[in-house]
């Protein structure tokens, strides 16, 4: 997950304006693309990522998400997922999921989820098909595979824990690249105006 900031739009307009500044250009372009994209980071981190998620470790998202600098030679700023999850990113785009196995396992009608969402460790569906009573089977009314258990010694009633399919629909939730891009069209002005400011004033010294 990676957007990237640049100034290649508008690169003519300011190569005219800054002429006479030649030294000064790449290190107030660099400048400029690098507040930007502190800037697209800052509001990613603090306000983006709060919205989609709740969020129980404050850390994890400014450690996640990173800046990768412009410098002189290389005009170019990106901010990035340097945990590299493809979860993250199926959140940013929506779409499909596909299982690392046969199926995806989704909590059925019985399966108690924790207040803040999800299942315990024990009642994942590995560990789950360890304990006694717990085994795969196939609806007789759908046809639809599921994990099971029985609710007391007797062969019934069973109570499904799982519902096994093939693949599942994710919906986007997380808003990176559209907030990404709408901070950094914002910020993109204003960073170079202090940054050209700057450069004329080195030049005159």
């Amino acid at each position: 997950m990676v957007v990237s900031v640049n100034m290649t739009s508008n690169a003519n307009v300011v190569s005219k304006a800054l002429q006479g500044l030649s030294k000064q250009f790449p290190f107030a372009m660099a400048g400029a693309l690098n507040d930007t994209a502190f800037a697209v980071r800052t509001k990613i981190v603090e306000q983006t990522y709060p919205e989609a998620f709740n969020v129980k470790n404050s850390v994890l998202p400014k450690t996640m998400f990173r800046v990768e600098k412009a410098n002189k030679k290389k005009l170019k700023a990106a901010v990035f997922d340097r945990l590299n999850k493809d979860f993250m990113s199926r959140q940013a785009t929506g779409g499909i999921k596909r299982p690392s196995g046969q199926n995806l396992a989704i909590p059925g009608r019985d399966m108690k989820l924790r207040s803040k969402g999800g299942v315990t460790k024990g009642n994942q569906p590995r560990n789950l098909l360890n304990k006694k009573g717990v085994f795969k089977t196939v609806s007789k009314r759908s046809g639809q595979p599921i994990i099971v258990r029985r609710a007391t010694k007797k062969r019934y009633p069973l109570q499904v824990m799982y519902i096994l399919e093939p693949s599942g629909n994710i919906r986007k939730r997380f808003d990176f690249y559209e907030d990404a891009n709408a901070t950094a069209r914002r910020e993109i002005d204003k960073a170079f105006a202090k940054r050209f400011k700057k450069a004329k004033a080195t030049a005159r010294r």
